[in-house]
């Protein structure tokens, strides 16, 4: 369904919630998902990640082996307004800003909260992947401020936040050379032009001219909005980034498109004949917000009151597990020294542990 967030621009954001398999209790956690794109549907998560079900390559929908929702209530919303179903009437309606996406966010939760009552004092957390690494801060510090408001309208019970190969901080992160040198897909004469092209990045965002930062970036690794293939593709040969073993993105991950833009499924979504956005419109609309990091003093308070989990696939170029470290360790918070005095362990999962 839709919830609406400005009036004044007929901005809108598409929801689809999955109450808990296992049945509500008061201690089940609602988990909010944020995919990341920018501009990324959290449809995506919902059928290819860790929803209840997902697209076969024929068409045909399946229960997902294991999934969140078997313990979790899931609440998917395509984020910001202009990704996925979310729409909006007015340019002016998509969000410049990660304000602007918070703003939006919020309101479209105590919304949500309001409709559907049962869920309101259960443990909330928000997660998501990616750019999710600034939507997930960004709508968790809205939250811990606006809760510290004792009239507040609905205070929404904040537990924790979760991010997954998050794009954080874009100035500590943007060191692709040594990473992409380590694991044998450059040589030296390509790293010297990485190096000398990542300082050039960090130069601009450190001039505050993250527009310069992100033409720059996008020539060298990303390739989203220039009419060629990136450096980073020409030297290496790789059109995907999330997964260095793989030489192109899988098109099964876009079978669930098809699936949800048809004409029945439509209806079912309630979504009538509306757009079901994938274009970069919500990308160059945050232009300026890509390379601008979430401010440490939001990270640090975030840190010192919530439950935080952040996780990293070992095969990501564009977030990579490094490159995530680079900000947590500069990151001063109760628990910092701690951390960073902690010796590292192997997690084993429980299949693993038992042999099966």
């Amino acid at each position: 369904g839709y919830l609406t967030v400005n009036k004044q621009y007929n901005s809108n954001m598409f929801f689809w919630f999955f109450p808990a398999q296992n049945g509500n209790k008061p201690d089940t956690p609602v988990m909010l998902w944020l995919q990341g794109g920018p501009g990324a549907p959290s449809l995506f998560g919902l059928f290819n990640e860790h929803g209840p079900i997902q697209v076969n390559d024929d068409g045909s929908l399946a229960e997902r082996p294991i999934t969140w929702n078997s313990l979790y209530n899931l609440l998917y919303i395509d984020n910001p307004v202009g990704t996925g179903y979310s729409f909006t009437s007015n340019d002016d309606g998509y969000a410049r800003s990660e304000d602007d996406v918070a703003r939006d966010l919020y309101s479209a939760l105590t919304q949500f909260f309001q409709i559907y009552t049962d869920y309101a004092s259960n443990p909330f957390y928000v997660t998501g992947e990616s750019y999710g690494g600034k939507y997930v801060p960004s709508i968790g510090y809205k939250i811990h401020v606006e809760n510290q408001d004792p009239q507040v309208k609905v205070k929404i019970n904040l537990v924790g936040l979760s991010m997954g190969n998050g794009w954080t901080d874009p100035y500590r992160q943007y060191v692709y050379g040594p990473l992409l040198y380590q694991i044998g897909l450059i040589d030296d004469n390509q790293l010297f032009y990485i190096n000398l092209q990542s300082d050039l990045v960090r130069y601009a965002i450190s001039q505050k001219r993250f527009s310069d930062a992100f033409t720059i970036s996008d020539s060298l690794i990303d390739g989203d909005l220039i009419n060629t293939t990136s450096y980073f593709t020409n030297v290496t040969g790789l059109r995907a980034y999330y997964n260095y073993l793989q030489t192109d993105v899988s098109s099964s991950i876009s079978n669930y498109v098809k699936f949800i833009t048809n004409i029945d499924r439509r209806r079912q979504i309630h979504v009538g004949n509306l757009t079901f956005h994938e274009d970069n419109k919500v990308e160059l609309m945050l232009i300026n917000d890509v390379f601008q990091s979430i401010p440490s003093e939001q990270l640090t308070i975030l840190f010192n009151n919530y439950k935080i989990l952040i996780y990293n696939g070992l095969l990501d170029i564009i977030c990579a597990e490094s490159l995530t470290l680079n900000w947590i360790a500069d990151l001063q918070w109760s628990h910092s020294n701690e951390y960073k005095n902690t010796s590292r362990y192997i997690w084993k999962l429980l299949f693993e542990m038992l042999d099966i």
